[in-house]
């Protein structure tokens, strides 16, 4: 009774599909559970169009579809035993934009902060670095970033709902008939994502609930000496694509994001010195199946430090080819 349990979703229906039985099993306790949407989902175009007749789909029909999303997720949620509207909050970023919002809004991870303080967790339940959704796995690189400068000493559990079934260490939530039911229940509240999708939610829905412990210690990059980090990529990666190299560096004062247009074509084993729009600048190799990347310099030690290589151009799919990771696993002797 005396846990509180907080849950980030970066969608409405990623809290039922990740952790609906948890929810459950966690009220049962005694504990108490906030949930908090980083978006609406209102960029969510062909089941609006399926659903409401309508081929165009502008601000004014987004911004109902956020409407209808946000009440479908406070359903679910009732459905799951939460009765209070005061325990879900919706923070309203753009869908599909949560990467721009880590890159571009100094303010965002400090919105966070509020809520880890607000709520003061002992458990925070997020995605996991390597969802492939780009929205789930930037929103976990600032929920760090958060719990970082929220100085919380909190149990972090990440969930994958997209591109890993399971995580491959960590607790599994117990299946309990009666809570699995209505985790099913609170999924078909969904009705904007069921309509075209309710065999594949079902399927994710069903799946054992497994969480990856994560309580990492705040390993220091020193900033007195050059660094490399080596960020691997799929030998097959389409170079003909815009990518981005995104960089996000946190000292204990400041967070950093760093951007840089990669060459379409980089060629093997040559070096190359990048410039972002700040005129900051960094040097990176490119090999068969790495990147080495030279930090850029930090008057103070880095305690936090993420990476991501980022089709940058227009996307038929929004998921990643390559994920967000944490780079402090990626340093390399240079």
């Amino acid at each position: 009774p005396a846990d509180r349990l907080l849950v980030f979703a970066p969608h409405p229906d990623d809290e039922t599909l990740a952790a609906g039985e948890l929810i459950q099993a966690a009220l049962a306790a005694g504990a108490a559970v906030r949930v908090v949407f980083a978006t609406d989902g209102e960029n969510n175009p062909w089941p609006q169009r399926w659903l409401e007749r309508r081929w165009h789909v502008g601000a004014a029909e987004r911004a109902r579809w956020a409407e209808r999303r946000r009440s479908e997720g406070i359903a679910a949620l009732g459905v799951l035993g939460m009765a209070s509207s005061e325990s879900v909050r919706f923070l309203g970023w753009p869908d599909q934009g949560v990467t721009e919002v880590l890159m571009c809004d100094a303010d965002a991870v400090g919105a966070l902060v509020d809520e880890i303080y607000g709520f003061g967790p002992s458990h925070v339940v997020m995605p996991v670095l390597g969802d492939r959704h780009p929205d789930h796995s930037a929103l976990r690189v600032m929920i760090e970033l958060a719990l970082l400068r929220a100085g919380s000493d909190c149990v972090r559990l990440g969930y994958a709902v997209h591109g890993q079934e399971q995580a491959a260490r960590g607790l599994f939530v117990q299946r309990d008939a009666v809570h699995q039911q209505r985790k099913c229940e609170a999924l078909a509240e969904h009705v904007s994502q069921t309509a075209l999708s309710g065999r594949r939610l079902l399927r994710v829905a069903h799946r054992v609930e497994t969480f990856e412990i994560a309580n990492p210690a705040p390993t220091l990059v020193a900033s007195d000496a050059p660094a490399i980090i080596r960020i691997p990529h799929r030998p097959d990666w389409p170079w003909s694509q815009r990518c981005d190299l995104l960089l996000v560096m946190a000292t204990a004062g400041e967070t950093v994001p760093y951007r840089f247009a990669l060459p379409e074509f980089a060629r093997l084993g040559s070096a190359m010195t990048l410039v972002d729009h700040q005129g900051r600048t960094t040097t990176v190799v490119r090999e068969d199946d790495v990147f080495d990347v030279e930090l850029p310099s930090s008057a103070a030690p880095i305690v936090a430090l993420y990476a991501k290589l980022h089709r940058s151009g227009p996307r038929l799919m929004i998921f990643d080819r390559e994920p967000w990771r944490d780079a402090r696993e990626l340093l390399h002797a240079p």
